[in-house]
């Protein structure tokens, strides 16, 4: 009795850790994802030196592969603002959010 007693409260406890611990490792695979196509578009605008339709075509033959982010480019001066939003979900509790990382290009002259 003491046993079965004891294994409960372990697996009471032991469980909501391992999914917070799954609920985790999606959390940190989507930031990398989205900071993968981050890096892809901006090293691919500075290498062309522009924003055309080709090179955004090259951008959104990446975007396809990564259907829950979502990329936006704004021309900002002489630069490109490449901000991307990625979704953040604990089920455990119930709590659901965007989170989003920017950044700018060089200089595109």
């Amino acid at each position: 009795m003491k046993g079965a007693f004891e294994l409960s409260l372990i697996l009471i406890f032991t469980f909501p850790a391992i999914i917070l611990g799954i609920n985790f490792v999606e959390i940190l695979m989507s930031y990398n994802q989205a900071r993968y196509l981050q890096d892809y578009a901006i090293s691919t605008i500075e290498h062309q030196n522009r924003l055309d339709q080709h090179v955004q075509e090259l951008i959104d033959d990446q975007t396809e592969k990564y259907p829950s982010l979502k990329l936006s480019i704004h021309n900002e001066e002489e630069r490109y603002l490449v901000k991307v939003t990625f979704p953040i979900k604990i089920a455990l509790v119930g709590y659901e959010e965007t989170g989003s990382i920017q950044t700018l290009t060089q200089i595109i002259r």
